[in-house]
């Protein structure tokens, strides 16, 4: 009879929440030895459909995790009374709170959450990033590339697994790039025009050619020095390169811990939702990260995205070096927090006890 502790988890579509789900999973298999089952929702929208990423990810999980695919669904036929915002106040029914974050970056706002008697209990078991990709598909040709370049060289340029820019903003990008005179890998989605800085995916999964949605000479005149790919790059792999000494991110917390994790500074250039909140904190807060300043027409012109670029890149700029050198202190940070007896670690034994201990009731 298998007396295992069996836990269901319920990702939300999407690569970006998903993949946190899924290293949380492995960690609880492996430190723990749960029995796992991971309900996969979909929706009717094309970019919610298990996509080969999608279905990568899920397929290099071990045997011991199950896998069920729910049928898609469509928020059409969601009931338009059904105010889904008040559903929120049923958290507080919830056995406790798990938080991908750690003492280290959050300290003020856990202690805040532990020490009020009316919250359920709070896990806060991160940094949770990924651990190596799982779709390898040109990650040789990027990881190749970086192994030519010189230590700290190398600008990572991208704005996650939905992230647009307008075509307006994508060609100062790429002046901004080209005026700073450093070296960058660039993931490069095809543009969105609905605002004048970004949208959220969109088109930007649809085939298309980089010629076509990059200014003119563009790849012609950075030959050697940039490396442009389409849509998809191996981040943790090129976060964890010795090349890479930067990186411009969207903020989405993801790619925030695994900046981290890594101990790259950051250009913070989010784009929506929680990502401009989580810029504030990084920038103003844990002075981890520099950001460009938009026009008053909502772009930000190459000449700014020049400047920050070769503050963050050039090794002998004094602002620079403080960047690096924060980011190196929570690099250092993360990695206590998952030490052995670190504070993410027992975070994660407690919530395995209250898990335990909640089935066995």
């Amino acid at each position: 009879m298998n007396n295992k502790t069996h836990i269901a988890i319920f990702p939300s579509p999407g690569v970006s929440h998903l993949i946190p789900f899924i290293e949380f999973t492995k960690r609880l298999l492996l430190l723990h030895n749960f029995h796992i089952t991971c309900f996969i929702l979909t929706t009717t929208d094309d970019y919610s459909a298990p996509s080969p990423a999608k279905k990568a990810i899920l397929n290099s999980l071990p045997a011991a995790i199950d896998i069920i695919y729910l049928p898609p669904v469509s928020f059409d036929d969601l009931p338009k009374d059904s105010n889904p915002e008040l559903k929120l106040t049923k958290f507080y029914l919830a056995n406790g709170i798990i938080i991908n974050s750690f003492a280290g970056i959050e300290s003020e706002a856990i202690k805040a959450l532990q020490a009020n008697e009316g919250m359920v209990p709070i896990f806060p078991v991160g940094p949770i990033v990924q651990i190596g990709p799982t779709n390898t598909n040109g990650a040789e040709y990027c990881l190749s590339w970086l192994d030519k370049q010189p230590s700290r060289s190398v600008l990572y340029v991208s704005f996650g697994s939905g992230g647009t820019l307008s075509s307006d903003q994508m060609t100062e990008l790429a002046f901004g790039l080209e005026m700073s005179g450093q070296k960058f890998i660039w993931v490069v989605r095809k543009p969105d025009n609905e605002s004048p800085n970004a949208a959220y995916l969109k088109d930007g999964q649809s085939q298309f050619e980089a010629t076509d949605v990059l200014p003119k000479g563009f790849l012609e005149r950075t030959k050697g020095r940039g490396l442009v790919v389409q849509s998809w790059a191996p981040q943790t792999l090129v976060l964890s390169h010795g090349s890479t000494g930067g990186f411009l991110s969207h903020c989405g917390w993801s790619s925030t811990l695994e900046s981290m994790v890594e101990g790259v500074p950051l250009i913070a250039w989010p784009l929506f939702a929680e990502q401009k909140m989580n810029a504030v904190m990084l920038v103003d807060g844990l002075e981890v990260a520099l950001r460009p300043i938009e026009a008053e027409n909502g772009i930000v012109g190459g000449d700014e995205i020049a400047r920050v670029v070769k503050v963050v890149m050039d090794r002998s700029c004094e602002e620079g070096k403080k960047v690096r050198e924060r980011m190196n202190e929570f690099k250092d940070a993360a990695a206590k927090a998952l030490s052995h007896d670190g504070s993410s670690t027992r975070a994660l034994s407690n919530l395995a006890f209250a898990l335990r201990s909640k089935a066995s009731n």
